[in-house]
């Protein structure tokens, strides 16, 4: 209620803040939302972000950077809005023992990267801001690919929201033909190694 009303008071969209800065909840009910960044954007009349100016942005990369048990793959699918189970007991409670990608995955959750749903035990990226700076971090890891896709994604997805069927179309063509270019990469590679 309380940002509802912030956001009518800046006017500014309600449901742009949600995507941008809300994400984190406990028992499906009470939404949290990072304080700083709703101030900032209300102040500023621009959805940015505000949270990624903290010092753990070097620790988001160091850890990304660690890809454990492949922690690569596993953040591209939470970027793309996936979910991923893990086991949060094997977590010492500290920044220097890892021993699983699950234990890297809990660091995150304990940092505020990653949200965490107790029920079904499954971590996700909880809004736009945090998504953000999952791929500054991996601009900074050289992982240039994979900030390329999402980079696209949300031009698509920006694109989608306009209802500029012209930009769609493009985008979505552009996605076809990378991925058929790669298969056919992949087919000649495996032919290769035959």
């Amino acid at each position: 209620m309380e940002v509802e009303k912030l956001c009518a008071d800046y006017q500014m969209s309600f449901e742009e803040t949600k995507r941008w800065y809300d994400g984190y909840q406990f028992n499906d009910a009470i939404h949290i939302y990072s304080p700083r960044s709703v101030v900032a954007a209300m102040l500023s009349h621009q959805f940015n972000s505000y949270w990624t100016k903290t010092e753990t942005y070097e620790a988001l990369k160091i850890y990304i950077e660690m890809n454990y048990d492949g922690l690569r793959d596993t953040i591209i699918e939470l970027l793309a809005g996936g979910r991923k189970v893990i086991d949060t007991g094997t977590f010492t409670n500290d920044m220097t023992t890892f021993r699983s990608m699950d234990d890297v995955l809990t660091l995150l959750v304990h940092l505020g990267y990653l949200a965490y749903d107790v029920m079904t035990k499954e971590v996700f990226i909880p809004n736009s801001e945090v998504a953000g700076e999952f791929v500054n971090a991996m601009k900074g890891a050289g992982w240039n690919e994979v900030v390329s896709a999402v980079k696209a994604s949300e031009e698509l997805l920006q694109a989608t929201w306009r209802q500029d069927a012209k930009a769609v179309a493009e985008g979505i063509q552009k996605a076809h033909l990378e991925n058929q270019m790669k298969t056919n990469n992949k087919r000649k590679m495996e032919q290769m190694y035959q």
